[in-house]
């Protein structure tokens, strides 16, 4: 997805959610998402401007989850691209990889029974994976109803009966009560809140004292102004003060490995499936891709992808 560009009668923006969404934070959204936003699957807008004027609306990614089962390409290029370390039972709607979900599982530090929190779940799979992998009772929760639909509908697929909940809710107004949560997580998708403050200071309200919150994301390293602009729509060069004007303590930066040269191998898989894409999914969708693929792969190199985790007091 580049930035925001040309509409249409139905309000959707034909090219641009990706680069916005994707590269210049963490979030590579699979090539489905894409495309759902990009060919008349919703109304998702990304006008140009900082965090606090872009904006992101619930039924645009209503849209995007109704349409991610509808093609099988994006499910088969991803895997392809991640090798080993893609998740296929998780099916991520960004740039989880089994390292990643490993990382969370070992800093959230969490015993069996514990609650754990999925700010911004989405379809649920890396919050059900770690729940699964601690033994911990599950409380996703998106601002997206045919998301949170589809959490339900898998969480049978990874923990008991019971063992998870999911929840309509935002990342600054999750609706629960307070300190409800040993742990919290977030894959891929803080930098969606419009203020940052308000979304740690909402985890940082519904954990324990002490509970931890484990996020990916990004920070920038650009020296040129151009580029650093671009990415302070979605990304920051650090996110240590903003998690502290939060109310929440870093603990600890963790560079994601390998994320560059496997986000490259996706733009190298886009390009040489330039065909199947443009039959699936029509002529627009593929020249934007390819353009994409050829402008913003040469950027990676100045984005740091990280899982950070921050603790409550």
């Amino acid at each position: 997805m580049a930035a925001a560009g040309r509409g249409r009668d139905d309000g959707v923006v034909a090219r641009g959610l990706f680069d916005a969404l994707a590269v210049v934070t963490m979030c590579h959204l699979p090539l489905d998402a894409r495309l759902a936003g990009g060919c008349g699957g919703g109304a998702m807008t990304v006008p140009a401007g900082s965090v606090n004027d872009t904006e992101f609306t619930a039924a645009g990614f209503d849209a995007v989850f109704a349409q991610m089962a509808a093609s099988q390409i994006g499910w088969r290029l991803s895997s392809e691209a991640y090798g080993e370390e893609y998740p296929s039972e998780v099916q991520p709607y960004g740039t989880t990889t089994i390292w990643t979900l490993g990382r969370f599982v070992s800093e959230l530090r969490l015993d069996r029974d514990r609650v754990l929190v999925d700010l911004a779940c989405g379809r649920g799979g890396p919050g059900l994976w770690v729940a699964r992998a601690t033994g911990a009772r599950l409380i996703g929760v998106d601002w997206s109803r045919v998301g949170v639909a589809a959490a339900i509908d898998r969480a049978s697929e990874f923990v008991p009966d019971g063992r998870a909940t999911f929840r309509v809710g935002t990342l600054d107004a999750t609706g629960l009560p307070d300190h409800i949560a040993d742990a919290a997580m977030c894959a891929d998708a803080i930098f969606f809140a419009p203020d940052r403050v308000a979304a740690f200071a909402e985890a940082a309200r519904i954990l324990k004292p002490g509970g931890r919150f484990v996020f990916t994301c990004m920070e920038d390293r650009s020296e040129d102004d151009t580029s650093r602009a671009r990415v302070s729509r979605h990304g920051v060069p650090d996110w240590t003060p903003i998690l502290e004007a939060g109310g929440l303590q870093i603990e600890r930066k963790e560079e994601i490995p390998r994320f560059v040269q496997q986000l490259q191998r996706m733009y190298a898989l886009w390009l040489a499936n330039l065909d199947a894409i443009r039959c699936e999914h029509g002529d627009e969708a593929a020249d934007d891709m390819a353009e994409e693929a050829r402008s913003v792969g040469p950027t990676l190199s100045t984005r740091v992808p990280l899982i950070i985790t921050a603790r409550q007091g």
